[in-house]
């Protein structure tokens, strides 16, 4: 037990006042005449002594009663987490950290998590005396809203002024940013920390905080999420987008609430037109994963969406998507003589006969000494025999331009290729050719989940594969991913990007002497696909997390347009491009959805933003798993309820038991009044 005024118990030294008046009462003597003592004496052993132990009942009484209201009034309460005395006689801090990051727009009622945290913030806060210096900062961004007293008029407006976001919080760094203050030197220390508290703290944590030790923290979560459904991810199965080829997005659904849901619609939208619809039950704490399948309205962005319905969580019902369907590729056939060229042109031909979808141009260029790569979407390079510094440098750009590459490697002396080539692209180092003789290598497929070889459109992948008689061994690193390989374990065809754009190289050559592919049937939908690959800007329409920031790749000749975004919620900002590095840097990526870029008043790209993963609704931590950064003496956690305030008092200063001391004292009152009343029948009545 201990007291919050302790000051007044030294107000116990009235307990002298009714033992000083029974001292001064014994010494008082009345002289009385009898006639004879003869009675009193037979009185002595038995009435006297019965008085005065009564007598000494009641001062006990007396004595009891001061100390219990005295000690009432010091504000007696049991042992809490903040001893009594010495939060109340010395100089203190309170910071509150509000968490204001996505998870926090949870609904528990008809309010959010944040506003009752909010909320009970401000309630607590009479708690403090009032010479406690306060600091309320928010995490999403961090940012300190209050530093002053509770009696600051401002507090109040300080705390309705944080708003809830659906941004990331590093609540951890936001605490450490605030408590290394060297400026901090009050004796009593506390941090209350309102948060869902989803994940751990890492090392960082203790980083700069020498004091740590001198802090008491409460960490107070709100309820448990009663109602959520949530789509955990979305991932296309096929890279492969065009208006023939169906979309299909793995989706996954998470039951993260405590509520049970029975036949809820799962819905998948294209351009606002609903395509395909699934109803599913999801019990608590499961998963379930479906497989959407639609075709591409029309050509150009596709922005679709994923939806679930409303619950107490709406921010994770949606998984926006923005995906580029392919209207046109400008393609350029770069080989070292007529005849490379021709079998090219031949089977790209066969793939748009008309040339609506396929713009074909073809040179013939043994040595890629410059290469003007302006207006093409994708090279195809066969059998060079040699490039430039320059003819490099062209590469780079047009592959960090978002453009693609598909190369046939026939050459072996590495000498005739410029070492730029290999060491700022990233191509793989030749080492020699590989000849089979007499006989051949046999090919496969590297992962069945190959984006080039599923769903391919032969009757027969294993038949269709090629017998290869002559190839170029290179030398592979780990960012190289390898779809076809000899039974030898040697690579045949790779894939590697460089900047925005990607390369397919193929370690043998298109032609009879070297292996049997342009007699295959899979080759022409094997170069379909890639084609479609390089030549489709998925950079520019790739996700980022909220606050991000997205690059958008822009041509040379466009850099001087009028370059507009427009966020999820209408709101549009003005973008100046970086010349030098060709595009537009987007740093205002706050809102979840899709953000439409456009150019000169005319849609150019679309991006989605993706909800932080540590913000999707997961098992909250406990006291135990923060023991290594902070141990049971510093924490309590406590759950945001209808008598917080209440609980939190007791929490922090322990109970109070001033009204078991009031009533205490009224008892030995009514006790000295009861033994000290005197008796009518002793008491001498006038005749």
């Amino acid at each position: 037990m201990t007291f919050l005024s302790p000051s007044l118990l030294w107000f116990i030294a009235a307990i002298s006042i009714p033992i000083a008046i029974h001292l001064l009462s014994r010494l008082k003597q009345n002289k009385v005449e009898f006639s004879t003592i003869r009675f009193i004496k037979e009185l002595e052993t038995s009435s006297i002594r019965k008085v005065q132990i009564q007598k000494m009942i009641i001062l006990l009484l007396r004595v009891l009663c001061i100390i219990c209201l005295v000690m009432m009034m010091a504000q007696p309460v049991t042992q809490g987490f903040m001893p009594g005395w010495l939060a109340a006689e010395q100089d203190s801090k309170l910071v509150i950290v509000l968490d204001n990051s996505a998870s926090m727009s949870v609904k528990d009622g008809e309010r959010t998590f944040l506003e009752r945290s909010k909320n009970t913030a401000m309630a607590i806060i009479p708690l403090f005396k009032d010479e406690t210096i306060i600091t309320i900062s928010q995490t999403c961004p961090p940012k300190v809203v209050f530093e002053g007293k509770s009696n600051d008029p401002k507090i109040r407006n300080s705390v309705r002024s944080i708003r809830s976001t659906a941004s990331h919080d590093n609540i951890w760094q936001a605490i450490n940013n605030i408590l290394d203050d060297k400026e901090i030197d009050q004796p009593i220390k506390e941090c209350v920390v309102f948060s869902d508290m989803m994940y751990e703290p890492d090392s960082s944590f203790l980083y700069g905080l020498n004091n740590i030790d001198e802090w008491k923290f409460y960490f107070v979560q709100p309820k448990p999420v009663f109602d959520n459904l949530g789509i955990l991810n979305v991932s296309p199965a096929s890279r492969i987008k065009t208006l023939n080829q169906l979309v299909k997005l793995d989706t996954r659904v998470k039951n993260s609430g405590t509520l049970s849901k029975p036949n809820i619609p799962l819905e998948l939208v294209f351009n606002d037109h609903r395509v395909g619809q699934v109803v599913s039950e999801f019990d608590t704490g499961k998963e379930k994963e479906f497989l959407f399948q639609a075709y591409p309205a029309e050509v150009g962005i596709l922005n679709g969406k994923i939806i679930l319905p409303r619950d107490d969580y709406e921010l994770d019902n949606y998984w926006h998507l923005s995906m580029p369907i392919m209207d046109e590729i400008r393609c350029s056939i770069i080989g070292s003589d007529a005849n490379d060229i021709s079998v090219l042109e031949m089977i790209l031909r066969s793939i748009d006969p008309e040339n609506k979808f396929l713009i074909l141009e073809t040179r013939i260029q043994s040595d890629l000494n410059r290469l003007f790569l302006d207006d093409v979407d994708v090279i195809v390079i066969h059998n060079p025999t040699g490039i430039s510094e320059q003819g490099t440098k062209d590469i780079n750009r047009f592959l960090k331009e978002g453009g693609g590459v598909i190369w046939f490697q026939g050459a072996e002396d590495k000498e005739q290729f410029h070492s730029d080539l290999f060491t700022t692209i990233g191509f793989p180092e030749l080492d020699t050719v590989i000849s089979a003789g007499q006989g051949f290598f046999n090919s496969q497929i590297v992962t069945e989940n190959s984006d080039i070889m599923n769903d391919i459109h032969v009757r027969n992948i294993d038949k269709e594969l090629p017998e290869v008689f002559k190839y170029v061994r290179v030398k592979l690193g780990t960012q190289y991913k390898t779809h076809w390989d000899l039974n030898n374990n040697d690579p045949l065809l790779i894939e590697f990007s460089k900047g925005s754009g990607t390369i397919f190289y193929f370690s043998t050559l298109l032609d009879l002497r070297w292996n049997d592919l342009p007699i295959r049937g899979m080759i022409v939908p094997l170069l379909y696909r890639l084609l479609i690959l390089t030549g489709t800007d998925e950079v520019n329409t790739a996700p980022v997390l909220v606050d991000e920031e997205k690059w958008i790749s822009i041509e040379e000749s466009k850099l001087r347009n009028k370059w507009e975004v427009v966020s999820p919620l209408g709101r549009t900002e003005m973008i100046v491009p970086e010349y030098d590095r060709e595009g537009i840097r987007i740093t205002s990526t706050n809102e979840l959805g899709i953000y439409q870029v456009y150019s000169n008043g005319e849609k150019f790209t679309s991006f989605p933003t993706r909800l932080h993963y540590n913000e999707y609704l997961q098992k909250r931590i406990s006291q135990d798993d923060i023991e290594s950064f902070l141990n049971q003496g510093q924490t309590r956690w406590l759950t945001i309820e209808d008598d917080f305030i209440d609980v939190f008092s007791e929490t922090r200063q322990g109970k109070s038991l001033w009204k078991m001391f009031l009533a205490a004292a009224l008892i030995f009152l009514l006790l000295e009044t009861i033994i000290g009343r005197p008796e009518p029948m002793k008491m001498k009545t006038k005749e």
